[in-house]
């Protein structure tokens, strides 16, 4: 489960809302540290398959990018 702070500090992130959130909660995603050196398309496609059909899209994928992006600038 996502903690709240970090839930806050997701959302921060261009494009990523609750829903987003929720997606990544499903493949296990915790922190936003747990983003650093991901890859948007691999999470996407991990996405697709815990919820059983194909969901994302190119701009899931954008959003995707702009929270990778977030987690390698965020502080330590």
């Amino acid at each position: 489960m996502i903690a709240q702070q970090e839930r806050k500090s997701m959302l921060r992130a261009h494009s990523i809302g609750p829903r987003m959130i929720s997606y990544l909660e499903e493949i296990g995603i915790e922190r936003l540290a747990d983003l650093r050196g991901a890859d948007a398309h691999e999470l996407a496609m991990r996405i697709d398959i815990a919820l059983g059909r194909k969901h994302m899209n190119s701009l899931g994928v954008a959003a995707l990018r702009n929270l990778i992006e977030l987690a390698i600038n965020e502080p330590s």
